[in-house]
């Protein structure tokens, strides 16, 4: 048991689950799309180039002198800062390995997907530090990762109207999913003085946020169904992921445990990948 438990938070707390995520969201992006090429040296790059960038952002934590606030996760990184660099040399090394097997044109862009994301947890700069950029920088690196640079990679036109709507698809997806991980932080992020949703308004009306974009992504989802985009098999697919988001979301709270929002909330996107790419292998 205490193996299986070391095992877990290694992947959970080193960045291992939540790298898998975005591979499984740019392979569910891939299949919604009817794309042939399913960007396998693309797929590899972003796992391990997340895994870098979460790893690299974790050798700047700080611990906090109020031991309340140190959870499982803080701990975790606290205590096991050579596993996380050599998490994030690993990250490194796969990014460089894989890079260069992609289409040249990655190199355009993702560096100024790179300078976003540095930009969010460097200590002289830390858009985090702002409620509205901190979730907004997320939410768009995601979505430029794991929906836009597909469709680019495609040679497709991201400005047309199955592209677009794909692309506001996982928008409202990234955004409904990241809210609740400032609930989470709130404790935290009041001690660091970071003004987040939750901070702002308040536990009840940050989780209503959160429900309304997915309820703005299920509309969206049926849309692509009525408009040919999807068929039944998706779009059920796509309905399954979206009603077990929308009850984690719902029983978000600041009472939860890292486990639940690591596991459960970051889970969906993977929960997400696996449906879809079952259904189009069967």
């Amino acid at each position: 048991m205490n193996f299986f438990k070391r095992f877990l938070d290694f992947t959970l707390f080193g960045n291992i689950y939540v790298s898998l995520g975005t591979a499984c969201l740019i392979q569910s992006s891939i299949v919604q799309l009817g794309y042939s090429d399913h960007l396998k040296y693309y797929t590899l790059l972003s796992f391990f180039a997340t895994l870098f960038i979460y790893n690299l952002q974790r050798i700047f934590y700080t611990t906090s002198p109020d031991k309340s606030l140190n959870s499982i996760r803080r701990k975790w990184i606290s205590d096991n800062q050579q596993r996380i660099k050599l998490l994030t040399l690993i990250g490194f090394i796969g990014v460089c390995s894989t890079l260069f097997l992609n289409d040249i044109r990655i190199l355009l862009y993702l560096f100024p997907l790179f300078i976003l994301s540095l930009a969010y947890f460097l200590p002289f700069i830390k858009l985090r530090q702002n409620a509205w950029f901190k979730l907004l920088t997320l939410v768009i690196v995601w979505t430029m990762v794991t929906a836009v640079l597909p469709i680019l990679l495609n040679g497709s036109n991201p400005f047309s109207r199955k592209d677009l709507l794909h692309i506001f698809v996982r928008f409202c997806f990234m955004t409904a999913i990241c809210i609740p991980f400032d609930i989470r932080d709130l404790a935290i992020d009041r001690a660091d003085s970071v003004s987040t949703l939750p901070h702002l308004y308040g536990e009840n009306k940050t989780r209503k946020v959160a429900l309304f974009f997915m309820l703005i992504y299920l509309l969206l989802i049926v849309a692509e169904y009525y408009t040919g985009m999807l068929n039944s098999k998706l779009l059920l697919g796509l309905f399954i992921s979206a009603l077990v988001n929308g009850i984690l979301i719902f029983m978000s709270s600041t009472k939860r445990s890292e486990y639940f929002y690591v596991l459960g909330i970051d889970g969906t996107m993977i929960l997400q990948g696996g449906i879809i790419f079952l259904i189009h292998l069967f």
